[in-house]
């Protein structure tokens, strides 16, 4: 018997790249930060710069008008809405206490109805307490904590986008060279199914964030929440984040809304409210506005987002989920790597024989046989 598939060699060169790669994206997170959001803006911008392109001959100036038609209004809302919660979070630290004597009364009524020591209890709310105020406060304190970091982030994207946007034909043609004629069509398809997922995923959020603000604000409203339009958009925004934000958009405005309600009702409310809304999101929001092609299965999303914090904090869970969606679309590009995109998709426990009636052949496996019988 021969050893016809991996080698001791191989494994050391796999080991070898993939420590060297993780390295890089460690230690270059600066540059590489503002480049994969780049990447993403200009796929996005691609379509409306040819389109401008085809009025005005200037590339330059199509490129500008572009930022002024689709970029520009965004981040003027976007800025007017975190110098809000700049100043709507800066209070809710000093105002842990009234939590503290809230939940203290919510635990007194537990204590009564289930006949719970009381002293254990209120032991228990002394020592969580901060950590349950702190989490979501610190998370928020984290992103908008250094206005000058932000700003020259934004800088540094907006500079990019624009020679990636300039450049982009360029580019296109230099990775086309890089395979064979025959397979420069196919090539050429991936490149459209990737700026058609971005388009998507992009506007398909901006959608979403809309809908939920909408939503969730008027339902606020409804309870009778201050500022309710805030806390609605404010967890659209969040949704961005799958699973994490959706929590720290719960957390915070069940939290102000302890320090100001005068019952316990409405903070309990709210959430209850929230949790029917993200039923609605996850069912028939997200499904019909960002499509399948988007949608990753749970395991690699908790996995992305928790590698992403590790390795870049918080854009690193930013860019989790488009990054997932743009590589399953590549693998999936390849043979030896379209299994891997289903592995990746969601609904995998429906599709899960997939394997072995539509992949169980040579070209689709990514390793040959370890071993082999010798030849006679």
């Amino acid at each position: 018997m021969r050893n016809a598939g991996i080698s001791l060699k191989n494994i050391f060169y796999f080991l070898g790249i993939s420590t060297l790669a993780v390295w890089i994206t460690i230690t270059a997170k600066v540059i590489l930060i503002p480049l994969l959001f780049s990447i993403l803006l200009a796929l996005f911008l691609n379509p409306i710069v040819n389109f401008y392109e085809k009025y005005i001959r200037n590339k330059i100036l199509a490129i500008l008008v572009s930022y002024i038609t689709a970029v520009i209004p965004f981040l003027l809302i976007i800025g007017f809405f975190f110098n809000q919660s700049r100043i709507l979070f800066g209070s809710l630290p000093s105002s842990r206490d009234k939590i503290k004597e809230k939940m203290t009364l919510l635990m007194d009524w537990v204590d009564e109805k289930l006949k719970l020591d009381a002293e254990s209890t209120a032991h228990w709310v002394d020592e969580h307490i901060n950590s349950m105020v702190d989490v979501p406060v610190d998370f928020l304190r984290e992103s908008l904590a250094s206005t000058t970091t932000v700003i020259a982030h934004l800088v540094l994207i907006i500079v990019l986008t624009y020679f990636l946007l300039l450049y982009r034909v360029g580019f296109k043609n230099f990775l086309l060279s890089q395979v064979g004629p025959d397979q420069r069509k196919n090539l050429e398809a991936l490149f459209i199914k990737i700026q058609f997922l971005t388009k998507r995923y992009l506007l398909g959020q901006g959608l979403v964030i809309l809908i939920l603000g909408i939503l969730i604000g008027s339902g606020l409203w409804l309870i009778g929440g201050p500022y309710p339009y805030f806390w609605g958009f404010l967890a659209g925004f969040l949704e961005i984040i799958p699973y994490v934000g959706t929590t720290i958009g719960v957390v915070l405005p069940f939290s102000y809304m302890l320090i100001l309600s005068d019952t316990l009702w409405q903070p309990f409310a709210v959430v209850g409210f929230y949790i029917l809304v993200q039923q609605i999101e996850g069912n028939l929001i997200s499904p019909n506005v960002m499509g399948p092609s988007i949608k990753i299965n749970p395991l690699f999303i908790i996995m992305g987002l928790f590698i992403g914090a590790i390795v870049w904090g918080i854009p690193g869970m930013i860019l989790a989920l488009p990054t997932m969606a743009i590589t399953k679309e590549i693998l999936r590009g390849f043979d030896r790597t379209a299994p891997l995109s289903y592995l990746m998709e969601n609904g995998l426990s429906r599709k899960s024989g997939i394997f072995l009636s539509k992949f169980d052949s040579e070209k689709f496996r990514l390793i040959k046989p370890l071993l082999r019988k010798k030849e006679d």
